[in-house]
């Protein structure tokens, strides 16, 4: 953990902080937020255009693309982000770039200063939102990104006016809080669809026809991937990228190149983020060619030693997936190798299912920091299936333990199944 986010977080200590503790009855509401916002007036208010970003994955992933079309067009970004990974200015990047500390703690102290007599008080979620909105205001920013933290009918960004939303697909997630269908999921995060504005969704079935008829009920515009716009990965060779036939809600074409060597379950992300900037930014084209965002833990490849190490906080079953076909891609005869965690309440065996299919040794460990599954369990689970699984001990260490279990020639290490495992083994 950073410096700025042990001084930050000691700062914002005494709010509550859902990502971590992970209440079984929390106390969601829009009021207190509402009612900040209301204090701070212009100076969380901007002239910007407003996109709000939705769904069980691929937020983080649509709203860089989003921000990477943004910026190479000539515009001024803000993005709001969650959960962090390895620093607590990873919630807000202007231009691009990470927030500087110090602008960030003096915007979460102008928020904690206006929150006196709010009940219920501001959690630790509503005030870094409200902070990157006065970053936001005090940098200028054309095109502000608000990616949701949990759902959307009550979550902070939610309170916040956009002009566009999108919804990046809906699963079974967060099931405790969110519903136990995936009809109930999708009617709660559908609410990124806002009366007056555009719709943008992925999803498809019950969930497509849930937040089809709530944009409707609102007076949203909805528009649909596949359906009413899209991008297609090209098979031309391109030796410095990606090539992609992007087509855009009303119909028009464009030819746009992603720098570097995106995994294929990123088109879904370039084509909502296009669509969305058509809708922001009406009459400007699609920039010819913009470089593959590069997120903390999201198909992070780095190595271990000389082993390949893939960091990726996948913790669906259809993020797990995706992971699953992104390794056999890029590392095709590589025995992938995991280190595992999960934060209580996850869809675990769904997620492991995905990667059982030809890998080697399964290391199981504490997720630090928040409520975990216990990995004896989760061990004991994949070795009744016939994989070979072992629980880590608090007194084993991670790192050492994945890199002796891929010490053999042709392993790829994976580290997955959460954001703040990721982040533990990042540095």
């Amino acid at each position: 953990m950073d410096d700025a986010t042990l001084r930050l977080q000691a700062l914002l200590a005494p709010l509550t902080n859902y990502e971590r503790t992970r209440p079984d009855q929390p106390r969601f509401t829009l009021d207190t937020m509402r009612a900040l916002l209301t204090r701070l007036g212009d100076e969380a208010r901007g002239p910007w255009r407003a996109v709000q970003i939705g769904g069980s994955k691929g937020k983080g992933t649509t709203a860089a693309y989003l921000e990477q079309l943004a910026l190479a067009s000539g515009l001024r970004t803000g993005v709001f982000a969650s959960p962090h990974v390895s620093t607590i200015l990873e919630r807000v990047r202007l231009d691009g770039a990470l927030i500087g500390e110090e602008l960030f703690t003096e915007c979460c102290q102008r928020v904690l200063s206006r929150s006196d007599g709010l009940d219920p008080s501001p959690s630790f979620f509503e005030v870094t939102t409200a902070a990157a909105l006065l970053a936001f205001r005090r940098h200028g920013v054309d095109l502000a990104i608000l990616e949701v933290g949990l759902g959307g009918r009550l979550d902070a960004t939610t309170a916040v006016p956009v002009d566009v939303g999108v919804l990046t697909g809906v699963e079974l997630e967060h099931t405790e809080l969110l519903g136990d269908t995936v009809e109930a999921i999708a009617a709660e995060k559908a609410f990124v669809f806002r009366a007056g504005g555009v719709g943008l969704h992925a999803c498809a079935g019950p969930a497509a026809r849930v937040a089809e008829v709530h944009a409707r009920d609102v007076g949203c515009r909805v528009l649909c991937d596949e359906r009413d716009f899209g991008a297609l990965r090209l098979l031309r060779e391109d030796l410095d990228g990606v090539p992609f036939e992007v087509t855009t809600p009303g119909g028009a074409v464009s030819a746009v190149t992603v720098a570097g060597d995106p995994p294929a379950h990123e088109d879904r992300a370039l084509s909502l983020a296009a669509a969305a900037w058509t809708c922001v930014a009406p009459g400007r084209p699609l920039p010819a060619r913009i470089d593959r965002p590069t997120l903390p833990g999201r198909f992070e490849i780095a190595a271990l030693g000389d082993v390949p190490l893939v960091l990726d906080g996948a913790h669906t079953e259809d993020s797990a997936r995706c992971l699953a076909a992104a390794l056999r891609a890029r590392f095709p005869g590589r025995v992938p190798v995991f280190l595992v965690g999960f934060a209580k309440g996850k869809r675990w065996r769904e997620a492991l299912t995905a990667f059982m299919d030809g890998a080697g040794e399964f290391l199981c460990a504490t997720v630090p920091g928040t409520a975990s599954e216990d990995p004896q369990e989760v061990a004991e689970w994949l070795r009744a299936r016939g994989a070979a699984a072992n629980a880590l001990g608090p007194a084993d260490d991670p790192r050492s333990a994945l890199h002796a279990a891929g010490s053999a020639a042709g392993a790829v290490l994976v580290v997955t199944g959460s954001f703040y495992l990721v982040g533990s083994l990042r540095p």
